[in-house]
């Protein structure tokens, strides 16, 4: 018979965005038919002034935005 000892140890561990990267957001009208959409961005801000300036030409108002950035998990000391 074999007995394995195992010792845990519990580490805080927090995820942040990787500071070599930066976030990327791309939005979509839902309205059925529109086919809107703005182009994949860093620039999150001008992306919802695009959605806005959408709305108040369109009346457009529900939009699926994605956001995407590359994280690191690291150790707290």
């Amino acid at each position: 018979m074999t007995t394995i000892k195992t010792a845990l140890r519990f580490v805080t561990h927090r995820i942040a965005r990787h500071p070599d990267s930066e976030p990327t957001v791309t939005a979509e009208c839902l309205r059925p038919g529109c086919g809107w959409s703005v182009a994949p961005t860093s620039d999150v801000k001008r992306a919802d002034v695009d959605c806005m300036a959408h709305t108040g030409a369109t009346g457009h108002a529900i939009f699926a935005r994605k956001y995407e950035d590359m994280a690191v998990v690291v150790r707290e000391t």
